[in-house]
């Protein structure tokens, strides 16, 4: 696609209709305001409960930012230039701004423009200041929701603890390691649904719903797209080899791509797992370097973060397993890579030129799996494509690199953008339901 640029694209990118009937005005219009709202109420509670007078006179000044920042988005005002945090990346931010959306406004801007905008932005108020520049604001809501579901927790690492015995116990028997894969693949999809900042208002009963609805299999009619079989193809010719997962929420979703990890290795599939969390806070519930760990200490350690309702025989099995990553992590078998150019303002068509570095390791492995929503909207760059659309011709550049690993998307669907969709399947969904793309509850296994 000769030409592309991220301010001019083959098919038009999504923006809020002006008559608000599209979910891009449903997310700047409601959607997102409220998430702003609960990181600025969040921080409000944090600021109340510290001890030190300059860092509540900070607290309040960030308050204000925050404020600041959502009048200028309910408002329709342009996007502004972000202020240098150190941490990197703002002239690369600025640049983009400047060169390809000068101008711009929260309802003008495509989509994934402001929304990664207003991420960046709220971690530039934080990393700027001097009490509050470590604080991960969306923490609480991370931690509280995964303690809250540690039963289903337990179950799940009991089924894939014996699972894995099961494999490895039979490592000559094709079969039953194909059957396994593609449940573990599953599990890791629909994990997906735990996106905290698609349902900021997620309870625990209806969190532990819909877990159990992944376990149990019941969402995989809901695949509007299935390349199981030939990701299976690849996989079972590897031995020994490199996989990457490129994270996107943390808690239970977090929890299925350790597993599905855990089990590669212990099939002798993947000698080292690379995996690419954020560096920042980012989409409320994306994996950082903190989640990672404190997600296998949990584990390893559930009476430490307040886990309750566990049996002797749960706790066992979750020292075991977290015992075991924290052997992988310290043998250096599992990595974290948190490289700056996941919370950066580039489609990953981009990779090989804006995160040349990042891409040089990702052509290193066998496969490379990217998980969840946005980093399926970064991979196709959030246009209104026709769904028909190869899934390769919508990732651009890096389909076509001839050192490229085989790359995956593993995707439950929250935005009304998609490729890899048979036509005869797209208009079943549709019949189904009009929203389909945006609801949830289907996803996608891609190749």
């Amino acid at each position: 696609m000769a030409g592309f640029a991220p301010n001019n694209t083959p098919f038009p990118p999504l923006v809020a209709a002006h008559d608000g009937s599209n979910f891009t005005y449903t997310s700047l219009h409601d959607r997102v305001p409220h998430i702003l709202t609960d990181v600025i109420n969040d921080f409000y509670a944090a600021v109340q409960r510290t001890d030190s007078v300059d860092a509540v006179a900070e607290g309040k000044q960030l308050t204000g930012l925050l404020s600041k920042l959502k009048h200028e988005m309910v408002t329709d005002k342009p996007l502004t230039p972000l202020n240098d945090d150190g941490t990197g990346d703002i002239a690369e931010w600025n640049h983009w701004l400047a060169e390809y959306f000068s101008g711009g406004t929260w309802y003008s801007t495509p989509f994934l423009a402001w929304e990664t905008y207003m991420y960046r932005r709220i971690a530039t108020i934080f990393r700027k200041s001097q009490f509050w520049n470590t604080y991960d604001y969306f923490a609480t809501k991370k931690e509280d929701t995964f303690r809250a579901s540690m039963v289903a927790v337990a179950k799940l690492c009991a089924r894939v603890d014996a699972l894995t015995q099961e494999t490895v116990a039979d490592l000559g028997n094709s079969t039953k390691q194909h059957l396994a894969f593609v449940e573990m693949l599953q599990a890791s999809l629909w994990g997906n649904q735990t996106d905290l900042s698609m349902f900021p208002d997620l309870s625990n009963e209806k969190l532990e719903e819909m877990q159990a609805r992944i376990s149990s299999g019941e969402n995989n009619s809901k695949l509007a797209a299935n390349d199981t079989d030939r990701i299976w193809k690849i996989v079972s010719q590897v031995h020994g080899g490199r996989v990457d997962i490129v994270l996107d929420n943390s808690g239970f979703e977090l929890l299925q791509d350790v597993l599905l990890a855990h089990w590669l290795v212990a099939a002798g599939i993947a000698a080292k797992v690379v995996f690419h969390p954020k560096r920042i806070p980012w989409y409320v519930s994306d994996v950082t370097n903190t989640d990672f760990h404190w997600l296998v200490d949990a584990i390893q350690s559930p009476a430490s973060v307040g886990a309750t309702g566990l049996s002797t025989a749960d706790e066992r099995v979750l020292q075991g397993l977290g015992a075991r990553w924290n052997e992988l992590l310290n043998a250096g078998v599992w990595e974290l890579h948190d490289e700056l150019f996941w919370t950066g303002p580039y489609g990953y068509r981009y990779l090989p030129t804006k995160g040349a570095d990042v891409w040089a390791g990702l052509t290193n492995s066998d496969m490379v799996i990217f998980k969840g929503d946005l980093n399926y909207r970064k991979l196709v760059y959030d246009l209104q494509w026709p769904v028909s659309t190869p899934f390769v011709d919508a990732i651009g550049p890096i389909a076509d690199d001839p050192t490229a690993p085989a790359i995956v998307a593993l995707r439950t669907s929250k935005c009304d953008t998609i490729a890899g969709v048979e036509p005869q399947r797209a208009n079943e969904l549709f019949a189904q339901r009009k929203d389909w793309m945006y609801s949830g509850e289907y996803g996608v296994i891609q190749l």
